[in-house]
């Protein structure tokens, strides 16, 4: 079956909200095939969004083990190669809300524009776009208040543009669409990573290859960041770092080349950006209990 494009959605023991997501996209006009990946979860999910769609409406697939979010959009989009032949592949989140226009509008500016092997729109919450990282962008990135200011800025910067697509160095990878034959020619994502880094590594591969990343300045979407991820880690800022640290040594190895001192400084401010991260756990749960007992005083 050929199809022009397909939706594929990666889940990890977040059944219901992929299954609000895949039930929405499955009745657009575009994309034309929505495709959900259990990620090997441990709740069920599986067996209950197999029920939930019959085989014409949502190809629901599972992987035979959690290698991560490379590992798992690696299997869904290959099965969508396999299986649909698309020209273009969004890659979702579970907890993204997309409406059929900006899907429209997304194939629309990459078939007008050759040069960019990934697209993305504006995230309305947070920040989802930054520059494609050296080493001291590296850095930047294991702190939460300096990265966060740069994306700010950026993201400020871009929403005053009136440009059907702008240059980008990295797009988050909570949503975007990539060319399919983009997709084949840098071989995808790097499984080597579990989580974090895959966006940048996939920049890091397209630009490699003479490709850009886009960002659309005019279409937007909606992300509730990272509800799986927040589930597994209890919300911490700082029990999932220890996967940005494994992830970002592999770039920094792999696609930066750091030497012995460069390997040490990032280690040195890895130690210095999880003590951040301590006290931004110890100050949100303040804030929190505070809230709770204004609210119940009330």
């Amino acid at each position: 079956m050929k199809c022009t494009s397909v939706m594929v959605i990666l889940n990890y023991n977040d059944m219901r909200v992929t299954e609000k997501l895949a039930g929405k996209v499955k009745d657009y006009e575009c994309p034309d095939r929505v495709i959900v990946v259990d990620n090997a979860s441990t709740d069920g999910s599986y067996e209950h969004l197999k029920g939930a769609f019959s085989k014409t409406e949502v190809d629901v697939i599972e992987t035979s083990v959690n290698g991560g979010y490379a590992s798992g959009n690696n299997f869904g989009i290959r099965y969508a190669i396999q299986h649909y032949n698309p020209e273009y592949i969004f890659v979702a989140n579970p907890d993204v809300a997309v409406s059929e226009d900006t899907f429209k509008k997304m194939i629309a500016v990459m078939q007008r524009h050759s040069e960019y092997g990934v697209t993305a729109p504006v995230v309305n919450q947070g920040y989802n776009v930054w520059n494609l990282p050296g080493f001291a962008g590296m850095i930047e990135s294991l702190f939460l208040v300096w990265f966060n200011l740069d994306k700010k800025r950026i993201k400020s910067r871009l929403t005053a543009l009136q440009a059907e697509v702008v240059d980008a160095g990295v797009v988050e990878g909570s949503f975007f669409l990539i060319r399919r034959s983009d997709y084949e020619n840098i071989d995808g994502f790097d499984e080597r990573t579990f989580l974090y880094a895959e966006e940048i590594i996939l920049a890091r591969r397209l630009k490699d290859r003479g490709k850009k990343v886009g960002v659309l300045p005019g279409l937007r979407y909606d992300h509730l960041h990272s509800q799986s991820i927040k589930k597994e880690y209890n919300a911490s800022k700082r029990r999932a770092f220890p996967n940005f640290y494994r992830s970002f040594r592999i770039y920094n190895k792999y696609y930066l080349k750091t030497n012995i001192l460069q390997d040490g400084i990032f280690s040195i401010c890895y130690g210095l950006a999880y003590f951040e991260r301590f006290i931004y756990d110890i100050v949100m749960r303040f804030s929190g209990e505070k809230q709770n007992a204004k609210t119940k005083a009330e």
